[in-house]
């Protein structure tokens, strides 16, 4: 859902908004031990996306700097949902170590920081590409989408956070053309056949981002509120772009 500066790849501006891009990427992934083959398991998400209109899980996002031998741990809850014009909107409640929200509804990101009682605002529309593409390898991912984007190899069976999946490890196909330059890793859940794991390398390739899902909830039922911030009395609005 993670946030790293992204000049090289972005530059200018935009960098703030759209290292929140990233941070989506994050920003949204047992009817047999494991497949059989990499065909297998690309139908089998082709099969599961077809049918997929929104989620619910816990997530836990890492960040490491092999730089400064860094690593921070974020963890909350998400949910989201793909909607009938094929906009997916989400809502994440980061709990620890400090309390922050991030919505996304169509081309807007905002971040809300209950404590200081403030929303930042970014309006993605210039990189609605990018948007789509960080929430599309996180929820109701299509093995055949990764196979248009990404060279993919199939790595053998693991267990995720108790979770049996099979690992995908992906080149992409047109480097300056996604989120991550360098390579993906992605765990692929053998209940549901969408990624409970995922690992994106930075620039440097001891650098990345890891985001796990767990409890997930597929298709579930959502209140009519569920994907509105919680905005105590008070809050104010900031542009930041501005």
């Amino acid at each position: 859902m993670l946030s790293r500066s992204l000049p090289s790849i972005f530059g200018g501006a935009t960098c703030k908004c759209l290292s929140l891009i990233a941070l989506v990427f994050a920003v949204l992934v047992p009817t047999a031990r494991a497949a059989t083959s990499l065909e297998s398991v690309i139908q089998k998400m082709d099969a599961a996306a077809a049918d997929w209109q929104g989620m619910r899980a816990k997530v836990q996002w890492v960040r490491y700097m092999s730089l400064v031998d860094d690593k921070s741990v974020e963890t909350g809850r998400l949910a989201v949902r793909r909607l009938k014009s094929g906009a997916v909107n989400m809502l994440v409640e980061i709990q620890e170590p400090s309390q922050y929200y991030l919505s996304v509804r169509e081309a807007k990101l905002e971040r809300y920081k209950p404590k200081i009682k403030t929303v930042e605002e970014f309006d993605l529309s210039d990189h609605k590409d990018r948007l789509e593409n960080a929430l599309l390898l996180g929820f109701g991912t299509s093995g055949s989408y990764l196979r248009e984007h990404y060279d993919i190899s199939l790595e053998g069976e693991e267990t995720v956070a108790g979770q049996n999946s099979v690992k995908l490890d992906l080149l992409p196909k047109d480097p300056r053309g996604e989120l991550n330059n360098k390579r993906l890793e992605m765990w692929i859940s053998t209940t549901h056949w969408q990624p409970v794991q995922q690992k994106v390398y930075d620039q440097n390739p001891k650098d990345f981002r890891l985001s796990t899902y767990t409890e997930i909830g597929v298709n579930p039922s959502f209140s009519a509120n569920e994907f509105k911030l919680p905005l105590a009395r008070g809050t104010k609005r900031v542009r930041p772009q501005r």
